[in-house]
């Protein structure tokens, strides 16, 4: 018997069929900005944000924007008053800007 210092380690399960861990996002947006009380914002691409957290977020709207915000404006953006007309045309302006569904217009399935 001889031993071949070239050969492969035998495999334990299945091929992977997608590895995420090399993976690199194409067509990547740039980023949201808008303007409050003379300040500029930048609100990042919620398709950057971990999954798990945006799905809590959608349901609680501080928490949506405290992800997408960076950490040394959230301060400054939460103690500001915006009225919620304002806050609403934000969001607008923002699902539009990355070809987010706006809530309650998501498609359906198909029939």
């Amino acid at each position: 018997m001889t031993t071949d210092d070239t050969t492969k380690p035998e495999r334990t399960g299945p091929e992977v069929s997608l590895d995420l861990d090399h993976l690199e996002r194409e067509g990547a947006r740039t980023p949201f900005t808008f303007q409050h009380l003379g300040k500029r914002y930048m609100m990042s691409d919620p398709q950057e944000v971990d999954w798990q957290r945006l799905m809590i977020a959608m349901k609680d709207p501080v928490y949506f924007m405290s992800l997408v915000l960076p950490s040394d404006d959230r301060e400054e953006f939460f103690n500001a008053d915006l009225p919620t007309w304002k806050l609403n045309r934000l969001m607008e302006a923002y699902t539009k800007h990355y070809g987010l569904p706006v809530p309650g217009e998501a498609q359906g399935s198909p029939a």
